[in-house]
């Protein structure tokens, strides 16, 4: 889904620190340490290589917090430092500073914590603050996550996210150089989050690169209302494209034909035409996020000392994007598949399927041998295809056939 958290802090009259979020779709505007932090890597390596897991669009890594660990963390382009409640009891924390962070679908209450070291392979940062915040569950899809981190690394020196081997490279030293990048693209910082200029079909505007968006390129509402895309595209079903921080996010589905990011152009993207009306797919500054649907295409270089990202087709490029066939929101609980949203006149729709319907069966496998990504997959398969349910306490099976939405 969706992942995770970018905030901006800023004073109200209560002077109480309210934090915007976006999940899946998100943006994250940062938060800063007032404490310096000290890097320690070996002078004569040029790079750091740091083996990553990726599981439903997310970059998870090993990391360990006053020496204790392993600690799996998401690393998120823009990302500040967040751990959840889970992980600073862990490690004992106190907890301080009690905040307000403000979502897409309502309020969450966090807290502040500091540890004194931050180690991921052989790098380390000191003296760190953190915030302390439940993550949605849907952040995971089964996957343990103990926070995110992203943006105190990414200043300090390049990073480059190679989706072929699966491996972050950090360029630690001061001379360090890499070649045959790719592309190089001019990048502005908007609070801590990485922006490119782009266009969707004809259509400019700046455009948030986020690793931590498992979607493919989400337009924001103003730009969507502006340049009246809902016609363009003639998007008609509404779908539940994310479950971000206090609540569920909206969007239309289309397929653009072409974005094109600083000459390097994607053809057929997934879109979600967002129809929120808060959080960062408001601000009108905005014309999209651009999440691993897309960029999982190259390895990239996000170079931010210097202000630029570096794009190089990889073997992935040719993939074509696929979307969901099936118009359902599912999520695992309870060792079934929970249905929390169907769109109208869906495909899930016609065959029977209900919000709070518990799956126990799909094609004749038990939850337990199959899992949510593998599901969601299923339902992104040729039009066409028939995909037998069960219900729980249902007297027949659901018969779903996958069409476009």
């Amino acid at each position: 889904m969706t992942t995770i958290v970018k905030f901006r802090p800023r004073r109200t009259s209560l002077s109480t620190l309210h934090y915007q979020f976006a999940m899946l779709t998100l943006i994250w505007l940062g938060y800063t340490s007032a404490a310096q932090a000290q890097i320690d890597a070996a002078k004569s390596q040029q790079a750091i290589e740091v083996p990553f897991h990726l599981q439903s669009g997310h970059v998870y890594i090993d990391v360990s917090i006053n020496g204790q660990g392993p600690f799996h963390f998401i690393f998120d382009t823009g990302s500040v430092n967040v751990m959840t409640p889970a992980t600073a009891a862990k490690l004992g924390l106190k907890l301080k500073d009690k905040f307000e962070a403000q979502g897409t679908g309502g309020a969450q209450t966090g807290w502040k914590t500091k540890v004194d070291t931050f180690a991921l392979a052989s790098l380390t940062r000191t003296d760190q603050a953190f915030y302390v915040l439940d993550l949605p569950a849907t952040v995971s899809d089964g996957v343990q996550v103990d926070g995110l981190i992203g943006f105190e690394w990414l200043k300090q020196f390049p990073v480059k996210f190679d989706y072929d081997t699966n491996v972050l490279t950090f360029y630690t030293a001061a001379d360090a150089e890499f070649s045959n990048a790719g592309q190089a693209i001019s990048m502005t910082l908007k609070g801590k989050t990485p922006q490119i200029t782009g266009n969707v079909d004809g259509f400019s505007g700046r455009f948030t690169i986020d690793t931590g968006s498992n979607g493919s390129l989400t337009l924001s509402r103003p730009f969507v209302e502006k340049n009246d895309l809902v016609t363009f595209y003639h998007a008609k079903t509404k779908v539940m494209s994310a479950i971000g921080l206090g609540g569920p996010v909206y969007s239309l589905m289309a397929r653009a034909r072409t974005l094109d990011l600083g000459g390097v152009s994607v053809d057929g993207p997934v879109t979600f035409l967002s129809q929120q009306t808060q959080g960062t797919s408001v601000d009108s500054s905005l014309a999209g996020n651009i999440g691993y649907g897309v960029l999982h295409r190259f390895n990239i270089v996000f170079d931010y000392p210097n202000s630029k990202i570096y794009l190089k087709p990889n073997t992935h490029w040719a993939e074509v994007d696929l979307a969901d066939r099936s118009g359902l929101r599912l999520d695992a609980a309870d060792g079934v598949f929970l249905v929390v949203y169907v769109a109208g006149n869906s495909p899930g729709s016609i065959a029977g399927l209900k919000i709070g319907d518990r799956i126990v069966s799909v094609n004749g496998t038990p939850p337990g041998s199959m899992t949510l990504p593998e599901l969601r997959q299923l339902l992104k398969g040729n039009v066409g295809t028939k995909v037998n349910f069960t219900v729980d306490g249902g007297e027949k099976v659901l018969v779903l056939e996958l069409q476009d939405l």
